[in-house]
């Protein structure tokens, strides 16, 4: 794939939450996936306009994510604004968040940058503002990337890590993993032998439907030489042969409003069990199955899962 830009260096991930405070009260949807999606794209368009408009139009794999506006609400109280479409307060004593993450290492640098001409355009200067999200404008007041921040949303790794953590795991005889689906989560399914019934909002997380789509986000993002370490068509067999189960799960159905649409799906944890016993590693296959499932959560925590997750979809983190 061509980029504006070389990519040598490992694939690293970076996950920062970008702390704003409203420049005046108003009002925004409770939902905002898409506007901050345009936000951030605009933003991004001053630092560097040839990567704006190549992750927009010219690339399909989705190289960073967005939430939506996080407000400093209690979460019950946010999923029912969300689901009642209701426009919520914005007071510019508070502060906001956004989260974004970078799944392409190249695109930090080109973000650092804009941040550093960002203050030093407008140093001794009263700041105007920093990022529009639909009608509403505010300043940028924080940037986190730290790996301990209490939130447990920040934080910043490489693939290859991911893979030597992997390596090093000793798994028992069952092995538990709880994914938290923290924004609303829907998998587009569709039956590709018959079309007769068109495609559907899966509004659950089976196994099935998680990790080899998790799988496919890896081939996509992995180098060469890492990209065969997660074998797509074992953990496939492993789901269909309940490998791994659902154990426990506290998920509740959820819907958003898009502009044109109302959008199905669902929020809460799930816990799986990965069963064993392991196969044996090979040169070629260096990682059994539970160990690339357990790589493939961690991948979670930066790429999301499911359905538009560069629209505030599908924030997923490993418990």
């Amino acid at each position: 794939m061509e980029t504006p830009f070389p990519t040598l260096a490992p694939t690293r991930l970076y996950a920062f939450l970008i702390k704003l405070r409203p420049l005046q009260q108003g009002t925004l949807m409770a939902f905002s996936g898409e506007l901050v999606h345009g936000a951030w794209l605009k933003w991004l368009s001053y630092a560097a306009p040839d990567v704006a408009n190549w992750l927009h139009e010219g690339n399909k794999r989705r190289l960073f994510t967005c939430s939506s506006l996080q407000f400093p609400i209690p979460t019950a109280r946010m999923r029912e604004a969300e689901r009642d479409n209701i426009h919520l307060p914005l007071d510019p004593e508070k502060t906001y968040a956004v989260r974004i993450t970078l799944l392409l290492g190249e695109l930090f640098p080109l973000f650092y940058k804009a941040l550093t001409d960002f203050n030093i355009q407008n140093h001794g200067a009263s700041k105007p503002p920093f990022m529009q999200i639909g009608k509403q404008s505010f300043l940028l007041e924080e940037v986190i990337a730290d790996l301990d921040d209490p939130s447990g949303w920040t934080g910043y790794t490489s693939l290859t890590n991911l893979v030597e953590k992997a390596k090093s795991l000793r798994l028992g005889k069952v092995e538990p993993l709880t994914l938290e689906f923290a924004s609303l989560t829907s998998f587009n399914r569709g039956n590709a032998k018959t079309k007769a019934y068109g495609s559907h909002p899966a509004r659950l997380p089976l196994p099935n439907y998680v990790f080899p789509g998790l799988a496919r986000r890896w081939e996509e993002l992995a180098p060469p030489e890492l990209v065969s370490l997660v074998q797509r068509e074992r953990i496939e067999q492993y789901c269909l042969d309940d490998g791994i189960i659902i154990a426990d799960y506290d998920l509740k159905p959820h819907q958003l409003k898009f502009t044109t649409h109302v959008q199905l799906g669902f929020v809460g944890t799930c816990q799986y069990a990965l069963r064993g016993p392991d196969e044996p590693v090979t040169d070629e296959a260096p990682l059994t199955v539970r160990q690339q499932i357990l790589l493939l959560s961690q991948l979670a925590f930066y790429c999301g899962v499911g359905y538009k997750t560069a629209m505030g979809m599908g924030r997923t983190r490993p418990v």
